[in-house]
């Protein structure tokens, strides 16, 4: 029998995920989207929850499904939980394709006290960007690779220690580890987004950086990149239904209590008609986000699950925030309410691909 009842484990974590974001990141998010930039005490108090280390651990028990359901507690503050999100996907993916020498050189620098900021590069700032033809090139040298393209956005871009990035080289498609540091690697201007704009986004170009044999990352054996990508999109999905059941869950409240022509919102056919399509919609793309990260929790082929999460997570996260903002009449494009913010972060994060994992 198929159940989606949470175990116990997974209630108590959703559970302090939640009071994390209701006590501290909703709070916070607007005063970040208004700033364009993340508190680094915010950052810390996300890093304090332990969702990065416990997955840096060396014995650790990692689990696709629970990084999910805390993605999409945390996405009621859009900007926090992809700020969580992108180092928790470079972390995943050391810890999941990563060489053993790969895995004890950089999973111990994320199991500190302090906001760790790393994200996987495989999106490319061109309109006509398309996964399956990266452009992002990696030749081979005598010593190792030569790295040339542009990755972006990718959050907190000025931050991150690392990035792993998605390159075409002879074998195909690979991942490589590049250290913000190294020769050739330059951070671009932040880049002004609709939402999402306490992330600080900025490209990233790699200009003849080289990095040895040892950075691909599985050394000789090589990763599955496209696994890294079902990861991303796994992730991305969970964020979507989060930010729609945060609008939801604001509506709700307010057509009851909204009193038109002399009868509450929440009466009126049309609207309570929507409102019912919005549950629904967020319960399939939460079901569709589940089986997704399952498949991967369980080691399966998760690409054709994910993308269809991923897609219907991003139309109907617009729907929901659109119908959201339109529900509270003109009161929703003011700033005094969070919806018209949900709205410009749900558009903002069904256009991205690959900076995040699970």
């Amino acid at each position: 029998m198929i159940s989606f009842q949470l175990s116990e484990e997974q209630r108590l974590a959703q559970t302090m995920a939640a009071e994390l974001a209701r006590a501290t990141l909703r709070p916070a998010a607007r005063d970040a989207d208004e700033q364009l930039a993340a508190p680094p005490s915010v950052l810390n108090e996300i890093w304090a929850a332990g969702i990065v280390q416990s997955q840096a651990e060396a014995d650790a028990a990692r689990s696709a499904t629970l990084n999910a359901i805390l993605l999409e507690e945390l996405a009621v503050a859009t900007s926090f939980a992809v700020a969580a999100a992108a180092p928790l996907g470079f972390v995943s993916a050391i810890a999941t394709h990563g060489a053993d020498a790969q895995k004890k050189a950089l999973l111990p620098l994320f199991t500190g006290d302090s906001y760790r900021a790393a994200s996987v590069a495989i999106m490319e700032p061109d309109f006509a960007f398309d996964v399956s033809a990266i452009r992002t090139t990696a030749v081979k040298t005598p010593n190792g690779y030569r790295l040339s393209g542009i990755k972006g956005p990718v959050p907190l871009a000025r931050s991150c220690g690392h990035f792993l990035v998605v390159a075409r080289c002879d074998d195909g498609v690979e991942a490589f580890i590049v250290e913000r540091g190294a020769k050739g690697v330059t951070i671009g201007e932040r880049r002004p987004n609709i939402g999402l704009r306490a992330l600080e986004t900025a490209t990233v170009t790699f200009t003849n950086v080289e990095v040895s044999a040892s950075a691909r990352l599985g050394e000789s054996a090589g990763c599955d990149v496209q696994r890294i990508v079902d990861s991303a999109r796994t992730a991305l999905a969970a964020i979507m239904t989060g930010i729609s059941r945060a609008v939801m869950e604001f509506v709700i409240p307010y057509t009851k209590e909204r009193v038109v022509h002399g009868a509450p919102l929440a009466q009126k056919q049309v609207i309570a008609f929507r409102l019912a399509d919005m549950r629904i919609e967020i319960d399939a793309m939460r079901w569709m986000t589940w089986k997704a990260a399952s498949i991967l929790e369980k080691g399966g082929d998760a690409t054709r699950q994910a993308q269809l999460a991923y897609t219907y997570a991003g139309e109907h996260a617009m729907w929901i925030a659109d119908e959201g903002v339109q529900m509270l009449g003109g009161h929703g494009y003011l700033r005094d309410n969070p919806v018209e913010m949900w709205y410009r972060d749900a558009r903002t994060v069904s256009a991205l691909e690959g900076i995040v994992g699970v």
